[in-house]
């Protein structure tokens, strides 16, 4: 017999329900799972996890030693892999595919379980319409995502003014362009700036939710296609841009999404997205149940224990949680939950004071 239920009790027995709401608890939640679309020699129109090397290779082939060349989604996934990438959700497509192709691949795309998009292959107008739109619908749709698009501009005032189009708390816009080894060509080549965003993406996803990519080094890459001044650095940073520098390996100056406003820390975004993920997996599990205090308060507990856990992992420093449903909402079937979150920041400035004798 169902233990949630008395489905009849006619012939006498002795007739047991377990409740087992207040076991219920999260589970994995990942955040580093990047989507990417590109185009390839094998594997058009499918869609692969791949999480090595080789795995790329088999799947879609190798890129050639052509940087202009369009089979380039191999390319995309060897920078995504170099820098910390464990989950790569990509689909290949063929040479000559447009805008719209882009987006139809996407829309497979965000079937799977993604938090990082990227599109190294469009030009940076063309990925922050697809991918800012895809972020944003998703959202609505009840899954949290963040883009990270490469600039292609010549200078700092370009790259900036990508960011101002983009404006926006999912998007990230980075540059500029990179230097890195071409396994095809056996040498350092310049790659556009789209492959800065597959570069930026796999160290992302290599971070904790709360782990700035501020200072953090990029992997694989042997420098940066152009050198800013500390004014050209301003403009980038306070242009909302995650831009790179050269100091001791490439570096991200600061990891800043484009909206410069509440969201404007790349960790904040992420740690909220992460918040948003883990109750709706500990809530999910209540719907159908009864509407009452003693189940209201087992949901509280699961979440409670979950939000616990964020502020041991130093994700948050605060928050506060409350579980209610008046009357009128136990007839709607609703619960109200109520939760305030305090994120942790990162450092970004030290101030020091110094005083000589």
């Amino acid at each position: 017999m169902a233990e949630d239920q008395f489905a009849e009790q006619i012939i006498p027995g002795t007739f047991i329900r377990v409740q087992a709401e207040a076991l219920i608890s999260a589970g994995g939640i990942s955040a580093g799972n990047i989507g990417i679309v590109g185009t390839a020699s094998t594997g058009i129109g499918e869609v692969h996890n791949i999480s090595d090397w080789e795995s790329a290779k088999e799947k879609f082939g190798m890129y050639d030693a052509n940087t202009a060349s369009t089979l380039n989604l191999t390319r995309s996934i060897e920078q995504l892999l170099r820098n910390g990438a464990r989950t790569v959700i990509a689909k290949g497509i063929a040479t000559g595919s447009n805008k719209g192709d882009f987006s139809a691949a996407f829309a497979d795309i965000l079937k799977e379980n993604v938090n990082i998009l990227v599109s190294p292959e469009q030009t940076t107008s063309d990925a922050i319409e697809v991918l800012g739109a895809l972020v944003n619908t998703a959202e609505g749709e009840g899954k949290d995502m963040i883009a990270v698009i490469g600039s292609d501009g010549a200078d700092a005032a370009a790259i900036a003014g990508h960011a101002a189009a983009a404006a926006d708390k999912r998007v990230i816009v980075t540059g500029p362009a990179i230097e890195a080894f071409d396994n095809a060509a056996g040498v350092d080549v310049t790659l556009a700036g789209g492959y800065t965003a597959a570069a930026l993406a796999g160290l992302i996803s290599s971070l904790a939710v709360q782990s700035s990519p501020t200072n953090k080094k990029l992997f694989g890459v042997s420098k940066i296609a152009q050198k800013f001044s500390y004014g050209d650095q301003k403009t980038l940073v306070q242009g909302n841009v995650c831009a790179l520098e050269e100091r001791r390996g490439i570096r991200v100056v600061r990891g800043l999404t484009t909206e410069g406003a509440a969201f404007s820390q790349i960790t904040t975004r992420r740690i909220t997205d992460y918040a948003k993920a883990g109750v709706r997996q500990v809530a999910n599990p209540f719907i159908g149940k009864l509407n009452n205090q003693r189940v209201r308060k087992a949901m509280q507990g699961a979440i409670d224990g979950f939000l616990a856990t964020m502020l041991q992992d130093e994700s948050l420093t605060n928050y506060s949680l409350e579980v209610t449903a008046t009357r009128q909402d136990e007839i709607a079937g609703r619960a109200i939950v109520n939760i305030s979150l305090q994120p942790t920041f990162s450092i970004d400035y030290i101030r020091v004071t110094m005083a000589l004798s």
